[in-house]
């Protein structure tokens, strides 16, 4: 049950995504020859509206193929060419077929994506991302309502240690973090916070000293303090303790605060997962493909049904609130057949008012998109054979 749960939630995300594109589409008077679920064989297919919609065998992808698109930047190169019908009506304007999809021969120019303008085809690219990054703020508005947020309140320090004579107090509210006189980051929760220790606490050492910005009593307060290593853990820690739980919100405005962290949240521990990949910090047992997000989410739901299955909803929603912002990122990243390289091809031509041609621009699409099946068939392999190590498990505590 929680596979097929898993499935429908990441094809949903899909869905909404490629409907972006859709949508910008017919707004922009684009002709759209397919919309479709997954990617392979069609299992289920219908033309209406003079548009095909279809279900396909692998749930594991999606697509938007428009008029005048090449078959590698529509996402699936199993888009149909257009094959010119007999003019029985000797109308001088015969009908080109599109797999079922018609147009007028005339009409081509008209309805074709490469023919629009440079800032219509730069909307119809960004409106899947867009959509995506919609659809996460909302999925974190829905989760702060229920379940609150959860700011940074002190609760105590550790006995012993820098922080407990640096001068911080109960309920302080922990805002700011960083290197002493050096950039801090915002720290609206304690993921947040979590987040920013992993990525620095391996760098620091005995010199090290912190600038902590706390709020107390409606003011700002700045406190430097060094951080104190934990034997037992052999890790450095900030010898302050937080509350724990989440607070729901006292007002409007609070609310929209805390769910703009919460969706803060989820695009930054995405962009901060990519730095860290670039930096070569992230293991294979934590990279993490289609199958592997499918075996969590499914993994995660389930544990957390046994607390009832509106509790297993919040979880799942979370869950889809970070894949949808992680999908919106990774597509705008500037890589060949991605939304992000196609925006760096029509960025190009509105800055330098040439257009590369058309067929230069689609041979790279078709290798970016060959190089990144080849990739998704490495993380395929990765993600079966971390789940037969049980690596994903280990992950979950399993």
């Amino acid at each position: 049950m929680g596979i097929i749960v898993a499935l429908l939630g990441l094809s949903f995300l899909i869905f909404f995504h490629e409907l972006g594109h859709f949508l910008a589409a017919k707004l922009c008077h684009v002709g759209v020859l397919e919309f479709s679920i997954g990617m392979g064989p069609r299992l289920i297919s219908r033309v209406k509206n003079n548009t095909r919609y279809s279900l396909k065998l692998l749930p594991l992808g999606g697509s938007c193929a428009m008029l005048g698109e090449d078959s590698a930047g529509s996402g699936d190169f199993s888009v149909s060419f257009g094959e010119e019908l007999p003019d029985r009506e000797n109308t001088g304007d015969p009908w080109i077929d599109y797999d079922g999809v018609r147009f007028r021969k005339s009409e081509i120019v008209k309805y074709s994506f490469q023919q629009k303008p440079a800032i219509q085809r730069f909307f119809i690219c960004i409106a899947g991302v867009m959509n995506n990054f919609i659809l996460a703020a909302v999925f974190a508005a829905v989760i702060v309502f229920f379940c609150g947020f959860d700011p940074l309140y002190i609760t105590d320090t550790v006995e012993n240690v820098p922080a407990a004579e640096a001068g911080f107090q109960q309920e302080d509210n922990l805002i700011y973090l960083g290197l002493h006189d050096k950039h801090l980051s915002r720290m609206p929760g304690y993921r947040d916070l979590f987040m920013w220790m992993y990525i620095n606490a391996e760098d620091f050492d005995e010199s090290t000293l912190l600038d902590a910005v706390v709020l107390r009593n409606g003011k700002k307060e700045t406190i430097t303090f060094k951080p104190y290593y934990n034997e037992e853990q052999k890790a450095y820690k900030l010898g302050l303790a937080f509350y724990g739980g989440r607070m729901l919100a006292s007002d409007p405005l609070q609310f929209i605060k805390y769910s703009y962290y919460e969706f803060r949240y989820d695009l930054t521990i995405v962009i901060q997962s990519l730095r860290l990949i670039a930096k070569g910090k992230v293991h294979r047992n934590e990279v993490m493909g289609p199958v592997g997000t499918v075996s969590v989410i499914s993994t995660t739901v389930e544990k957390s049904s046994e607390y009832g299955l509106f509790n297993a909803f919040l979880v799942f929603l979370e869950l889809l609130s970070m894949l949808s912002s992680n999908l919106g990122i990774m597509n705008l990243l500037p890589i060949p057949a991605l939304d992000g390289g196609r925006l760096i091809f029509i960025l190009f031509e509105m800055i330098s008012r040439r257009r590369l041609p058309f067929s230069v621009e689609e041979r790279i699409n078709q290798i970016g998109m060959a190089a990144l099946l080849m990739l998704m068939l490495v993380i395929l392999s990765n993600d079966i054979w971390n789940i037969i190590s049980g690596a994903y498990a280990s992950i979950l505590g399993g």
